[in-house]
């Protein structure tokens, strides 16, 4: 009976895609240039120091929350605006969201000087710490995802009356969910509300919260709109044009009150001349707006978002302007002191490199045994027209 199991077992894993087993190895050089990083310490296997003492991986971080955010804003939409056309997209997005929350956990740990006590916000509360409300933000909401996504393992055992329990409680732990998330998406942004002496003042801003919220949710589109054609090749499944289209509806006026919001700092705050006289800095900024701009009239041409490789590429301006914002907020634009600049080690990028491709291999393996497409379109199900734009051809009955 035992030999069956491991038989089958067996059997089911070699029907992987070669990319997940390549993935796999880069993962453990990473996880093991990350044990390495704990058995050493951070002095010597790291570039950070008491100047900086955040770097890649904390810039990484609120990148990756930022993307994450794809599933409480689709969930906001889905069981609170009751769009449920868009439902399609829910399974993935929030398995994404998940792993995308736990890879961010898994960075922290390492981040830590002293990580045998990751466990100390649990039971040594500091009230007026803002990182104590995002830690324990970010692992209650990384509970609530669990919960949102085990319709998806319960689906796969056939267990109806957990799974009638789970649908009752489902629109109270999305309510809490939404609160949770859009608490520590702010929160993020208010790390850097105490730093008005290393941020530079183009980014340092009371509205921090706001902005790091808003910018969150276009993230979060983006982040289904890339993903349904990543999709395409990974596993064969997509989502519809029509509901890339009615996703893409709600950037223009996402990033519009961003832009908006970000214009009025800079006038409000007597920034404005600032833009054209912080060097490199400046070139940074305004390529931050005219990212954001783009993406606002991009997705406001119907003819742009209503079709999957356009909607994708409008997806990539909007990530490109988020990871811009994030990276220039937490690292670029911090000012140096006393000469001291920084430079991630080969070990930071590596274990970054490594947790990445975790990510990615642990939603293929989700994926892959369990129904987490059931509600999107199989490929070969697409136009033919739509599969010539894609340059894959309509697979022949039987293969």
């Amino acid at each position: 009976m035992g030999i069956n199991i491991k038989i089958k077992s067996f059997k089911a894993l070699e029907g992987l895609p070669r990319y997940v087993y390549i993935l796999a190895v880069v993962t453990a050089l990473g996880m093991s240039a990350g044990l390495y990083r704990l058995y050493a310490g951070l002095a010597d296997t790291t570039n950070l120091s008491t100047v900086f003492p955040w770097g890649l991986w904390i810039s990484f971080d609120l990148t990756n929350v930022a993307f994450s955010g794809a599933a409480f804003t689709l969930s906001m939409l889905v069981y609170i605006f009751h769009m449920h056309d868009l439902h399609s997209a829910v399974r993935p997005t929030v398995l994404f969201g998940l792993l995308g929350y736990s890879s961010v956990l898994v960075i922290l740990f390492f981040d830590l000087g002293r990580w045998d006590r990751f466990w100390h916000f649990l039971v040594y509360p500091n009230l007026s710490s803002a990182l104590f409300e995002v830690s324990w933000c970010i692992a209650i909401y990384s509970a609530i995802l669990t919960f949102e996504f085990s319709p998806v393992i319960l689906d796969k055992f056939k267990n109806e009356k957990i799974s009638k329990f789970v649908e009752k409680m489902t629109i109270g732990m999305v309510i809490a969910g939404i609160t949770l998330s859009s608490m520590h998406q702010s929160s993020l942004g208010s790390l850097f509300v105490i730093q008005i002496h290393r941020l530079h003042p183009l980014w340092y801003s009371m509205m921090q919260p706001e902005f790091f919220l808003v910018s969150s949710m276009a993230a979060g589109i983006s982040t289904i709109i890339i993903g349904s054609y990543v999709s395409i090749w990974m596993f064969k499944q997509t989502l519809s044009e029509k509901v890339l289209e009615k996703l893409g509806s709600f950037v223009p006026w996402i990033f519009g009150l961003y832009l908006l919001m970000k214009i009025g700092d800079l006038i409000l705050g007597n920034k404005l001349g600032l833009l054209f006289t912080s060097g490199i800095l400046s070139v940074l900024y305004i390529a931050e707006l005219l990212l954001t701009l783009a993406a606002i009239i991009w997705f406001s041409v119907k003819k742009l978002r209503a079709t999957r490789k356009n909607a994708l590429n409008g997806a990539l301006i909007i990530a490109a302007g988020i990871v811009l914002n994030r990276f220039d907020v937490t690292w670029f634009a911090m000012k140096s002191l006393d000469g001291v600049t920084y430079f991630p080690s080969f070990i930071e990028i590596a274990l970054l490199v490594g947790v990445t491709s975790g990510l990615i291999v642990v939603f293929s393996l989700v994926a892959h045994f369990f129904p987490v497409f059931s509600e999107t379109l199989p490929v070969k199900d697409l136009p033919q027209s739509e599969l010539a734009i894609l340059q894959i051809s309509k697979p022949v009955a039987g293969d």
